[in-house]
């Protein structure tokens, strides 16, 4: 795993297209307009990374419901959009003019959130009354993703959305998540700005 990364770096290997293709999927549902206007996330670098955070963690979510037959190409590509969405932080932490010494302070404890974020998404969905999941994803979104401080009810409209595009990717093919051509049926709209 060491030396994928580093020989990335070194631009000796590419990133796996399909890991780089449900990241742009990811990113792309994480970035509608509505999140920011009509449900109230902060549109900040914070905000845009908690979005990309929770989307990334339900595409996660379900390549780890693949066919355990397709084991091996299941851990190689949780890993590979892992890497992924961090190259990615690293790329436009950069561009905000963080030092290398500064992305030393940075990118582990993002790391280490979307990793906790990732297991409490997950543990949420895992649960089969509605009204729990309901119940378990709003508590969650507010935790990560409004930090306490929410408009009132947006936090259980933005767990409902979080469900509904659970439930889509449930309806996919594992062929159509590992080889990464999943894309949400919902037309996505963004924000002006594209910075992240």
């Amino acid at each position: 795993m060491f030396f994928k990364a580093l020989f990335r770096k070194f631009g000796f290997s590419q990133p796996d297209p399909a890991a780089t293709a449900l990241y742009r999927t990811s990113v792309q549902a994480a970035r509608q307009v509505e999140f920011f206007t009509d449900l109230g996330v902060p549109d900040t670098v914070d905000g845009r990374f908690d979005m990309i955070s929770l989307t990334v963690s339900l595409m996660n979510r379900r390549i780890g419901l693949c066919d355990p037959k397709h084991a091996e190409r299941i851990q190689e590509l949780a890993q590979a959009l892992f890497d992924v969405m961090f190259e990615d932080m690293d790329i436009n932490l950069r561009e905000f003019g963080v030092s290398d010494e500064g992305m030393k302070h940075k990118i582990k404890p993002m790391a280490k959130a979307h990793l906790g974020r990732l297991k409490a998404y997950t543990d949420a969905l895992t649960h089969m009354d509605e009204s729990e999941r309901l119940d378990a994803m709003t508590e969650a979104v507010t935790r990560n993703i409004y930090r306490g401080e929410a408009p009132p009810k947006a936090p259980q409209s933005l767990a409902a959305r979080a469900i509904e595009m659970s439930v889509e990717l449930d309806g996919a093919t594992d062929t159509e998540v590992l080889s990464g051509r999943f894309v949400f049926a919902a037309d996505t709209q963004t924000p002006s700005d594209t910075d992240r």
